[in-house]
């Protein structure tokens, strides 16, 4: 057994201020148990020697770009020396009991434990068109005990959960297909509300749109793989309709969880165009695969 408790790993695409700021909320944790954090950068030698010299503790590993997320987070999750090993996205920061919070939650049979994506009270609606749409499944409240998914940039494993499909782990967007296969093998999942992160802006709208297509097809063309022909084709007949049918159900679980109602509907004229790209990439994504969108997404 590790003597280090949990390694936190993130993935550094975008540089300043995001990586800083996320690495500096976990050097200031509350009741922290033993841990180290891996950052796993291509963003360039100027980001490193500038974490290096504000975060002497910081494990950082250089990578030569253009390298993926998810195949990034890999590399950190092969040098990870910890019993737990948590993904914090660089665009979030963790809540100052966010170790501890995970530490807690382990100590049950759970293979992973995900919690809450809180706002960070931004002041530009292009910032609330990226919460709304990434992340209304988790913002708060969210459910406490068992579930079937986690968010992706908010989730700690058990180390043997990720070893165990760790030759997997560059084929796309985790979120695609690792939690079904988890689910295959009846791992328990727990979603646990104070493990709590706040997603940072700022996103321009247009940078965002861009990302939003190449994430759905990144995401799409990774489960292409295991979904049957028949589904592949139902999605691109019914594509059409389901812009409002994903702008619907978005409606429907701001409303549910009373979370920022009004300026969810302030958002809707900006939020038509995201669900739209939003489905065309996904439609590309199932039709022609990922082409080399994974790649490019920050």
């Amino acid at each position: 057994m590790s003597s280090l408790k949990i390694s936190v790993v993130i993935a550094s695409k975008v540089g300043a201020p995001f990586i800083d700021d996320c690495i500096e909320s976990l050097t200031n944790q509350e009741n922290a148990p033993p841990h180290e954090i891996i950052m796993v950068d291509c963003h360039g030698e100027e980001t490193r020697k500038r974490i290096a010299s504000r975060f002497s503790s910081v494990h950082l590993i250089a990578q030569d770009p253009p390298r993926s997320v998810p195949d990034l987070r890999r590399t950190g999750v092969q040098a990870a020396t910890g019993e737990i090993i948590a993904i914090l996205e660089e665009h979030c920061l963790a809540a100052g009991d966010w170790m501890a919070t995970i530490a807690t939650a382990h100590a049950g049979p759970c293979v992973a434990v995900g919690g809450s994506v809180l706002d960070c009270n931004y002041s530009r609606l292009r910032d609330w068109i990226t919460y709304f749409t990434e992340y209304n499944a988790y913002m708060p409240p969210v459910p406490s005990g068992q579930v079937s998914s986690l968010p992706g940039n908010n989730i700690a494993f058990k180390r043997e959960s990720l070893q165990k499909h760790l030759a997997e782990l560059t084929q796309g967007y985790w979120e695609a297909y690792l939690y079904a296969k988890l689910y295959e093998e009846k791992a328990i999942l727990l979603s646990e509300p104070k493990m709590a992160v706040y997603h940072r802006g700022p996103f321009d709208y247009a940078y965002y749109l861009h990302q939003r297509y190449l994430f759905s097809r990144a995401f799409a063309g990774a489960r292409r793989v295991v979904l049957p022909l028949s589904r592949r084709i139902i999605y691109a007949i019914a594509s059409p309709v389901l812009p409002a049918l994903l702008l619907g159900r978005m409606a429907a679980r701001v409303w549910k969880k009373k979370c920022h109602v009004a300026k969810f509907v302030e958002c809707i004229p900006l939020l038509v165009p995201v669900t739209v790209v939003y489905i065309l990439g996904e439609l590309a994504g199932y039709l022609f695969g990922p082409g080399d969108s994974l790649l490019k997404v920050e």
